[in-house]
This record gives structure tokens, sequence and C-alpha cells, in this order.
């Protein structure tokens, strides 16, 4: 049976700068541990030690003790069959309780159903983990027309409408260095890259909410916007899309994006103390 090497995660993992990983305070071995859970993605199911050795760029020697202790505690479980490892229920657990506290997710619920219900599209509510955004909620307008989102699914900061949206409602002292980051990441792409970024601020600013149509997915078009706590310290977004056959620009600048942006301020006041 032939094996393909596996792609690192790049955009799934940040380099750590160099002054952090000399901290005293920071515990690199269970840093490598958390990174071994982040390195199993969707679609590319059961990892051997070899296979995450290369996603994460940690030594196999390295990887085979963390796997065997992240197997024992439940967080991981091991196939009888290949030796492969997939993550357990462990994992699940831990992720339970942020979803049953994140309150604007309950608030902002119904207004996403509506949304949906009204546009026939998918809404999604989103946080960010690093460079990506994580969805913690979806409402699917049209379930034979409409994208569908899995919570806890991942999608990349730069290239998605709820990703700049993110970026949008953060403070300039915060989002500088995550653009900096990208920057570094995206090599010769970044100039056009970060003009597409900038352009979906100066949206936001101007009307609430940003559109990226084909870049995230082809044939697919969004509207997002950012959800920002009252002292601004907390930024979350939600987002409005479809299948291009589905939704027109007309319909998602005039009538859905508005309809987001409105949904978003008015449930900003439910994020952060």
């Amino acid at each position: 049976m032939s094996y393909t090497p596996l792609k690192p995660l790049v955009l799934e993992y940040q380099e750590r700068p160099s002054e952090l990983s000399e901290d005293r305070k920071f515990v690199t071995a269970l840093a490598r541990g958390l990174d071994v859970l982040r390195a199993f993605q969707t679609r590319i199911g059961p990892m051997s030690n070899k296979q995450l050795a290369e996603v994460t760029g940690i030594p196999k020697p390295t990887i085979s003790r963390l796997t065997f202790t992240l197997k024992e505690l439940g967080f991981l479980t091991q196939a009888s069959r290949n030796g492969k490892y997939a993550l357990g229920a462990g994992v699940l657990s831990l992720g339970y309780p942020l979803l049953c506290n994140l309150r604007v997710r309950h608030i902002a619920h119904d207004h996403m159903a509506e949304l949906a219900r009204l546009s026939g599209c998918t809404v999604a509510l989103a946080t960010c983990d690093r460079l990506n955004m994580v969805f913690v909620d979806e409402c699917c307008g049209n379930p034979a027309t409409t994208l569908r989102i899995d919570v806890g699914a991942r999608i990349e900061l730069a290239n998605s409408a709820i990703g700049r949206a993110y970026l949008a409602g953060l403070k300039p002292e915060r989002r500088e260095p995550i653009l900096a980051e990208l920057a570094g990441i995206h090599g010769d792409r970044w100039p056009e890259l970060n003009e597409r970024i900038q352009s979906a601020i100066a949206q936001v600013d101007e009307r609430g909410f940003c559109l990226v149509d084909g870049e995230w997915r082809r044939n697919t078009r969004t509207v997002a916007a950012p959800l920002v706590s009252p002292d601004g310290d907390t930024v979350m977004a939600m987002s409005c899309g479809g299948p291009v056959f589905s939704i027109s620009l007309e319909a998602l600048e005039k009538e859905h994006g508005p309809r987001l942006a409105h949904i978003c301020a008015a449930d900003s006041v439910h994020l952060g103390g």
C-alpha cells in the first residue's frame, strides 16, 4: 500500500516567539501535547505516530510518548488493527463546558435561525483560535441548497469573510501582530491578500459587514460582521452565505448583510464580562 506524506498544517500552528518558548513559565511538553491534539483535522482520519510527527514537526520519539500519555488519559484512542490514533471522547468533554458557558451563543441562536430562514443561507457564529476561526454555532436555512458547517470546524482567518470580519472588529494593537504573522506565512501572496483584508476592514467600518465572493470556497459567497464587546476586548464574528446559485450578490449586500450587521450590533452587548 503506497504512503503519501501529509503536508504540515502550517496555518494551524503559530510559530511560537522565541521569548515565549524560553520563558520559564512556558511548559513545552504541555504545548507539544496540545499540538498533537490540534493535528487531527477533518477529512484526514486516524493518524500514525509518523504522520503526526510530519504534521506537527515534533520528533517521532517524543510523539510516541505523547500519544501514549494522551491515550492513557482518554484524549486519544488507538486502533488495534493498524495502531493509528484518533481523538477520544475526553477531547469532546473539554469543549462542551465552553459551548455551554458561551452566553452569546445561546442569545444569538434565535436571531441566527430567523436570518437563515429569511435568507435561505447558512448563518454561522465563530470565535478565533490562533490563525483560524472556529465555528461555535450554525443555522441552516435550506438543507437542500445551503452550506453545512459543523460546530468545531475551523476556517482560515485570512481567506474567509468571517475571519476578515473578526480582524475588522479587533483593536489595531491586537490586529497588527496577527497581520504580521499572516504576512510571514503567506509570503509572496501576502500583498494581494492583505489588500483584500484591508478592503474588508474598510467595508465593516463603512456599512457594518464585509463580503467575500468565491475566495474561501469556489462557487460560494458570504457576508460577515463582527461582534465586539462593549469594552472592545472580546471579539467574535457571524457570517451568512451559500452557493452562488442560491444567493445573489444583490441580496447579500442589500438585504442580508445589513440584517446581519444589525444582529451582531445588538448581540454584542452580551459578549465579555
